[in-house]
């Protein structure tokens, strides 16, 4: 349970503070993302960060159970395959992250509360 204490922990803040920030100054994140999708580099890194992050979740919480710990399995398999996708197939990544920028309030706000979610349970539970 200690580590899907941290792994909580650590994906409340990335979430809290990626949605404040979302929800905040949404032109400024817009510009963020309109940038990382016309540099291949930055989407070759994100891709790699992404695949790291999920390969790390995966490797030490592949943890298939019926309670809150599965969110944090659940978040590392989609990370990992996201950073395979984005180093793989880029475009089909970009047509989504286009869908998303036209909704970056709905974004930002499912981002917070996912953050609520794990915060809860990695600092209060």
């Amino acid at each position: 349970m200690e580590v899907s204490v941290f792994f909580a922990q650590l994906l409340a803040l990335i979430c809290l503070v990626t949605g404040i920030g979302m929800l905040a100054d949404k032109e400024r994140f817009r510009a963020l993302y309109d940038e990382m999708m016309r540099s291949a580099p930055i989407m070759y890194l994100m891709g790699t960060c992404s695949l790291l992050l999920g390969y790390l979740i995966v490797s030490f919480h592949n943890i298939w159970v019926n309670n809150w710990t599965v969110l944090i399995t659940v978040i590392g398999w989609i990370a990992l395959a996201k950073g395979v996708v984005i180093i793989v197939a880029p475009n089909l990544v970009l047509n989504r992250a286009r869908f998303w920028l036209t909704r970056m309030q709905l974004a930002g706000a499912a981002i917070f509360v996912l953050g609520l979610v794990l915060g809860y349970f990695g600092f209060l539970a």
